[in-house]
């Protein structure tokens, strides 16, 4: 009797540290997928802003430095001008349209350690180089993951 007691002992302590590996990877898992979101979107944003641009305000942007912020410059129909600013603050990337913030386009469980923004000129056209590190809250062991796009502006060419 007690060598069974003593085998259900030891399936049961096996299943349990297999359970707690099975969370683990689970959580680790959930991570990563949230940090591949948290990218998705911002790139998303910096892609349809960036291709409607003009022009970047290069004396209000911050260019080639991981706590970047980048100025867009919008024609409408009109002939005036709108304005979107991407920046880096608190760890979270935050957007203001014509010098009002509109909130942050990153989730509140991602924390951003450097967004950097390069400008390249070739002949008639712009183009914007986006560099975004992610790391989920300090709640799972995930290291920060980088992410890299680059974007034309459309109206830069386009006359």
């Amino acid at each position: 009797m007690i060598v069974y007691v003593a085998l259900i002992a030891l399936l049961f302590i096996a299943l349990v540290a297999v359970e707690s590996q099975i969370s683990t990877s689970e959580r680790r898992a959930r991570a990563f997928l949230d940090i591949n979101s948290a990218a998705v979107s911002a790139f998303s944003r910096f892609s349809r802003d960036i291709r409607r641009a003009s022009s970047i305000d290069t004396v209000n942007s911050t260019l080639s430095a991981s706590s970047g912020k980048l100025a867009l410059i919008m024609k409408k129909s009109d002939g005036t001008n709108d304005t979107t600013t991407f920046y880096l603050s608190s760890g979270k990337v935050k957007v203001d349209e014509n010098g009002v913030y509109t909130g942050d386009i990153t989730q509140e469980n991602m924390e951003v350690s450097n967004l950097t923004f390069w400008k390249f000129s070739m002949g008639t056209s712009t183009a914007v180089r986006i560099e975004l590190t992610l790391a989920p809250d300090a709640t799972t062991t995930v290291p920060a993951l980088n992410f890299y796009g680059t974007y034309v502006l459309r109206g830069s060419y386009i006359q």
